[in-house]
């Protein structure tokens, strides 16, 4: 393939995609590196990975058709690419199709979200706050999109909600189950972190995941072909997580995190005193209070975090510290690569 093809392919990628790609690779190196991945298989999920970027038309082959049995709903690119990649591995595209709710669902507002003004609000939030997200990501478009491959599910067809124990994946369940609510098809529900700690966790190895797209493809196949004790829930079950959704469409609040399996509303400053600990931990370990590029102390914040927030987040949580002269700034808010922060206290 010439180097302008290829130079094409990437550009038709949108920044969704092209993040989900790099945290897909990012994952399956960091699993050989640790030796839990072999190197050969590596090779071959690059490769998968370069026939997704040069196919044409790669969104539309995972739409429901009236020829598919199984339809997975997944919530974020990270997660739907590793399960999409997963059932490819199976033989599986024909029969199984994937409908991905590509927004996070623990951050920003999420009142009325079923509603036009509801997404209108959203969409204005995150075009104020969050660094990266501009016309391009449509709240109303996504909407409709979601709406429009719902309709395309089959009446044979059993539908998969893949929720984990996190507040973004929690929050897209009672969601997708309210989209849901003139379905008649059968409804299951699946934990993926959950069946991967069954599935592989052992007293010496033992892998915490925080959300589902850090799973890689090759667990999720153990995972789709365990399911052997997965039962439909009832419809006072459905019932019940539409009547969940609601209530949380009726919250105010912009940040939400899962505690003791529920998840919680919290004031959108919650994760501002750990940013802060976070950056006196890298001035510690440095043993300065030299400036710090504003990746390192998200890329930290992450790694310790047991929620599932996101970089984009923490990102506009260090601008706030910074507006309010907590954290002092070298450089040009416009992304966390372009500057560096310390702490104000000297």
């Amino acid at each position: 393939m010439k180097i302008s093809e290829l130079r094409h392919a990437i550009n038709g990628l949108s920044e969704r995609e092209i993040q989900s790609l790099i945290m897909q690779i990012m994952l399956k190196a960091d699993s050989v590196e640790n030796d839990a991945y072999p190197i050969e298989n590596l090779y071959k999920d690059l490769l998968e990975i370069y026939q997704f970027v040069i196919t044409p038309n790669k969104q539309q082959q995972w739409e429901p058709d009236e020829d598919c049995n199984q339809v997975h709903i997944a919530f974020g690119d990270s997660f739907a690419g590793s399960l999409k990649a997963a059932i490819k591995k199976l033989g599986r595209e024909d029969t199984d199709k994937v409908i991905t709710f590509r927004d996070r669902y623990s951050i920003g507002p999420i009142w009325q979200l079923h509603e036009e003004e509801g997404r209108t609000k959203r969409q204005e939030w995150f075009f104020d706050h969050i660094n990266g997200r501009d016309d391009e990501d449509d709240n109303e478009e996504m909407h409709q999109s979601l709406i429009r491959q719902i309709s395309l599910i089959p009446p044979q067809a059993t539908i998969t909600i893949w929720s984990s124990m996190n507040a973004h994946e929690q929050v897209g369940l009672r969601y997708a189950v309210y989209l849901l609510r003139k379905s008649l098809n059968q409804v299951f529900i699946l934990s993926a972190t959950e069946a991967c700690s069954r599935l592989f966790n052992r007293p010496n190895l033992t892998i915490e995941y925080t959300h589902a797209g850090e799973i890689t493809p090759d667990k999720l196949q153990a995972v789709l072909r365990d399911r052997s004790e997965s039962m439909p829930i009832s419809g006072d079950s459905r019932a019940a997580l539409e009547t969940e959704w609601l209530k949380l469409a009726e919250q105010p609040e912009v940040l939400r995190i899962c505690k003791d399996e529920r998840v919680l509303p919290v004031s959108q400053d919650y994760f501002d005193s750990y940013l802060m600990e976070t950056v006196e931990k890298l001035h510690s370990g440095r043993g300065n209070r030299d400036f710090i590029k504003a990746a390192r102390v998200i890329g930290e914040a992450l790694g310790y975090c047991d929620q599932y927030v996101g970089d984009d987040y923490f990102e506009y949580r260090i601008r706030e510290l910074i507006y309010s002269g907590r954290l002092k700034i070298k450089g040009v808010p416009r992304a966390m690569r372009y500057y560096s922060v310390r702490s104000s206290v000297d």
